[in-house]
């Protein structure tokens, strides 16, 4: 599935970093598809942060297929992130499950079930909320990899999972207590937390319990 089409169906959040470069980017050359061409501005965005040094168009445009519209449109997109955090002050914070829930609670009006992930640095700072799956929760759809490494990807120390039921029955089910005891033992295996996972629907929400 592209990028756009991945987007329109399944929302913003469903979008790795590199297809929200790939949205940015639209087209490749000749001999460079898209798709090469976003792993490697990824891997040059993220090597100039590591390295604590500027972006610039200059650098960016080094990439085989990067001109300088592209380039142009890739730090318009940083910088206009930029913005939009400072204006908001700091990231968000989630203390509890109350925060987490109505942080999330517009998942109660998803006509299919959603698997959301939100990854959290050691101050409880939301780092990256991802949608790990869609369809019914159970140990195929949501495996510890799907959630390892996202988590990973960000630095992340915990995580709150989230899922909505359709019906609008908010109590979690067997299988959902199941499930989300083999998370929690996986993600403790590496180092993660595991701090919450709620059950959303429109008659409110519930934890499953770790």
């Amino acid at each position: 599935m592209l990028p756009r089409e991945k987007f329109s169906q399944r929302g913003i959040d469903s979008l790795s970093d590199s297809e929200l470069i790939a949205i940015l980017v639209g087209s490749g050359c000749k001999q460079t598809n898209f798709k090469e061409i976003s792993t490697r501005i990824l891997r040059c965005i993220r090597g100039e942060i590591r390295n604590k040094r500027n972006i610039s168009t200059k650098k960016l445009i080094k990439i085989k297929g990067v001109g300088d519209v592209t380039s142009m449109r890739i730090l318009a997109g940083i910088e206009l992130g930029r913005r939009v955090y400072f204006l908001e002050g700091n990231t968000k914070t989630l203390k509890n499950s109350k925060e987490a829930y109505e942080y999330l609670s517009n998942m109660q009006n998803l006509k299919q079930e959603n698997i959301v992930g939100v990854f959290l640095n050691a101050r409880f700072e939301v780092l990256k909320k991802k949608t790990i799956s869609i369809g019914s929760l159970n140990r195929a759809t949501l495996l510890p990899r799907d959630i390892i490494i996202p988590a990973l990807e960000v630095n992340a120390s915990s995580v709150i999972l989230a899922h909505n039921h359709p019906s609008g029955n908010c109590e979690p089910s067997r299988e959902d207590v199941v499930v989300t005891k083999n998370i929690k033992k996986s993600l403790d295996l590496v180092g993660l937390e595991l701090i919450e996972h709620l059950v959303i629907a429109k008659d409110g929400w519930c934890s499953v319990g770790i």
